[in-house]
């Protein structure tokens, strides 16, 4: 069964992110390669808040019709499963880091 965790970390790969060993939500530098992979291009600024980001990635993958109306929270499940898919991410069970030695 694939699980939030796994599905973040193929989207982390895909994105050319590390993937991570512990179940973590989205950092901000996460969110901004995902934005990049996505095309949005107006969160450019650094210092871009997690929030407008989370709302136009929603947006561009078709969860929302536009930011204002978008959800600001965590990923869902089902989001996350609709992230991978828009960026050509096919998560799979057990998807761990591979070891640095």
């Amino acid at each position: 069964m694939v699980t939030k965790h796994d599905i973040r970390n193929g989207i982390r790969g895909g994105v050319g992110r590390f993937k991570r060993e512990v179940t973590a939500s989205f950092t901000k530098e996460e969110l901004g390669a995902l934005c990049a992979e996505l095309g949005i291009s107006d969160t450019a600024d650094p210092i871009a808040s997690t929030t407008k980001m989370r709302q136009q990635i929603r947006v561009a993958v078709g969860l929302a019709d536009e930011q204002e109306n978008a959800s600001s929270g965590d990923f869902s499940k089902g989001e996350l499963e609709d992230i991978a898919e828009a960026i050509g991410v096919e998560p799979t069970s057990d998807d761990e880091p591979e070891p640095l030695f």
